[in-house]
């Protein structure tokens, strides 16, 4: 089984010549000269990583995959929406889901050399008030890539919640492809959190077709190291009276360098759209490095549309106020980054999930200094 993102990899030279590639082509240049032989299946994973989406606040049909194949022992029972179908080095999850919450992990557990897995999930939102999480998590060792797709359809005045949330060491690569289409009056909230990785990539290809359909794409990203993430957002409103609110938050410390294209396009006919984007970035680090590109493209008369972005450093004046606190410049650092970051998540209607993204983009900083 190969998955359409899959497909597209494998053909090479043509990506890495795609202008969508342009900031991360050396990235993927490195990633394409490793051996990556397809990952076998695994034993559970251990307790530590299991603690990363083992949360007891979250209460909600819990499917685990382990190198891109589905492990009953970990996982609730399928439920009647649920299909699984299992290839050779990879999967695809059919879901078909009305009101309810899923919790969708996937975790690669590294081999002696450098392994890839691959997935597909499929979901038709049908009803308000469908929540999905959707999680990537990987073990420390020899270097791992996923290559997931998603594909998202909600259904006439259909409702989704989705938290999405690639929480990566150094060793994992994820490259991740999410594709939306909503109907008329169908809501999509989604919240997307990159935590690390050698190379994270998401592509979040929004629809929007049906008259008086919303969007609110909110997400962060937090890196450090040498690591590497590249968000492109493509939405498109072919609707009349829909809107879509674009807020992202990013951080980069060290050598980390982060990728954030923001497009959005108003096709003809698609009168009364409401578009807005922000994205604001935070440099910890003489070293890290931010690229952000908001585009508009509007070809209809009666637009509102709006966009935004910057890239600065922390506020020395806050830093200032909360030193002479007596707060240590380490703790300060943490506390202004935690509240940057808060904007975009606040939008989770869960507070727990909430409380457990936050804690983890912490957990991503850089580890203080003896004595900072």
């Amino acid at each position: 089984m190969a998955t359409p993102l899959f497909d597209e990899l494998a053909r090479g030279d043509a990506v890495q010549r795609a202008e969508s590639w342009r900031y991360s082509r050396n990235a993927l240049r490195a990633l394409s000269q490793l051996d990556f032989a397809p990952a076998a299946a695994s034993a559970a994973p251990a307790a530590p990583l299991r603690a990363q989406y083992e949360w007891p606040q979250t209460q909600g049909h819990r499917l685990v995959f382990v190198n891109g194949r589905f492990v009953p022992a970990l996982s609730d029972p399928p439920g009647p929406g649920c299909r699984i179908e299992q290839g050779a080095d990879g999967c695809t999850l059919q879901l078909v889901a009305a009101g309810a919450l899923a919790h969708v992990v996937h975790v690669a557990l590294p081999g002696a050399g450098a392994t890839r897995w691959q997935a597909r999930l499929q979901l038709v939102a049908s009803a308000p008030g469908t929540r999905l999480i959707e999680q990537h998590v990987a073990a420390e060792g020899a270097d791992v890539l996923g290559v997931f797709d998603f594909d998202l359809a909600l259904a006439e005045r259909a409702g989704l919640e989705l938290v999405s949330l690639g929480d990566l060491p150094g060793n994992a690569s994820l490259l991740r492809r999410t594709t939306a289409t909503l109907a008329r009056e169908a809501q999509l909230h989604a919240t997307h959190a990159v935590f690390g990785g050698r190379l994270q990539r998401l592509e979040l290809g929004v629809a929007i077709a049906g008259d008086r359909a919303r969007l609110r794409s909110r997400g962060v990203f937090v890196l450090r190291g040498r690591e590497h993430a590249d968000l492109q957002l493509d939405i498109g409103h072919a609707a009349r009276d829909s809107s879509c609110e674009v807020l992202w938050r990013g951080v980069a410390d060290q050598r980390a360098r982060g990728i954030f294209h923001g497009g959005i396009t108003v096709e003809a006919g698609a009168d009364g759209t409401d578009a807005q984007l922000s994205n604001k970035n935070l440099l910890l680090s003489a070293l890290a490095e931010i690229d952000t590109k908001p585009a508009l493209v509007i070809h209809a008369d009666e637009v509102k549309a709006a966009h935004g972005a910057t890239v600065g450093q922390i506020d020395e004046r806050a830093l200032f106020y909360l030193r002479s606190r007596g707060i240590t410049l380490a703790a300060a650092r943490r506390m202004l980054v935690a509240a940057f970051c808060a904007e975009a998540l606040a939008g989770i209607d869960d507070a727990g999930v909430r409380e457990q993204l936050a804690q983890r983009a912490a957990a991503h900083l850089p580890a203080p200094e003896a004595g900072a």
